[in-house]
């Protein structure tokens, strides 16, 4: 399986003239301290970032480009893009302020991005920052995302549901608004552009099929022969991952899944769907199937070994 999608040499000039486009929306914000001066020339050549901050936006930029979805691509706002990178940086620094710094790794893959897996892009940073920043700052990591993962559910008014008029798997977070309910993988969404809009490392995580047992075993765990995938949420505390049920009462790594997923099995050549993934922006060397919709990939890690070892 690919790394990421082919692309041709006119794919690295569009990119390019995007990127100018980018470039010369920063020398348009003075307001955030950008060099006016900042432009693309009328050749498509980039104009030259004058400070470390906009070297920073444009890399910034420039990777959110290379690894975005091609039908996003070809339909997401630039100044849209343009403005959530802004903001991301900005939340990024007054998370930092109250919890530390984080390694720019975690934050390119775990918090920069403007989506969490295959969802239709939304405007969910600033939306969520505004609402409950104020509430989270003077709170511990910890506790701030537990936090969240009461409060957002309560502010959408969105609850759990299998299967209702409008359902998809996938759906952002305002699209689990306006319908009220949406899946584990909608909550799990939901939970993940929260803990990111305070500057919280947090990603998908997933099996695409449980290890089940007898018939019996199976109902005590809720599954069924036609739904064994499930979506959940880890979040990075202390340069530690660690999962957590989306719109649960739960602690950190003990929820109602964690003897389930205690029975993955590692990927193999003849058996990919039994074991345990996270969700990647950038390219890795694993790509699926989304089990919520096997018609989108998606990038992945295997995590597999970190739940396996909860009960050894």
């Amino acid at each position: 399986v690919p790394k990421c999608f082919p692309r041709m040499a006119s794919d690295t000039i569009q990119r390019r003239a995007r990127l100018g486009v980018y470039i010369s929306l920063l020398a348009t914000l003075p307001s955030l301290g950008l060099s006016r001066g900042l432009r693309g020339s009328a050749d498509g050549e980039l104009g030259v970032p004058r400070d470390e901050n906009e070297l920073g936006v444009v890399s910034e930029v420039e990777e959110i480009e290379v690894n975005m979805d091609a039908n996003d691509r070809d339909s997401i706002d630039r100044n849209a893009l343009l403005q959530d990178v802004l903001q991301s940086d900005e939340y990024r620094r007054k998370s930092a302020a109250v919890w530390g710094e984080i390694s720019d790794d975690l934050y390119r893959d775990h918090v920069l991005p403007y989506k969490v897996g295959t969802e239709s892009p939304s405007d969910w940073r600033k939306s969520f920052h505004d609402r409950f920043w104020t509430e989270v700052q003077g709170m511990t990591k910890a506790d701030a995302v537990k936090y969240l993962n009461q409060e957002v559910f309560k502010h959408l008014g969105v609850t759990y549901k299998k299967e209702y008029p409008g359902h998809k798997p996938d759906q952002n977070p305002f699209e689990s608004q306006k319908l009220h309910f949406a899946s584990c993988t909608g909550l799990s969404i939901i939970l993940v552009c929260a803990c990111r809009s305070v500057g919280i490392p947090a990603r998908l995580a997933f099996t695409p099929a449980w290890v089940t047992g007898t018939e019996h075993e199976d109902g005590k765990n809720g599954l069924s022969e036609e739904d064994q995938n499930h979506t959940w949420v880890e979040v990075n505390l202390d340069n530690e991952w660690r999962y957590i049920g989306a719109s649960e009462n739960s602690e950190f790594d003990k929820t109602w899944f964690t003897e389930q997923a205690s029975k993955a099995i590692r990927c193999t050549p003849e058996d990919s769907k039994h074991s345990i993934y996270a969700v990647s922006y950038k390219p890795t060397d694993k790509r699926l199937a989304a089990p919520w919709d096997p018609a989108k990939q998606i990038n992945v890690v295997e995590v597999v070994d970190r739940y396996l070892s909860k009960n050894t």
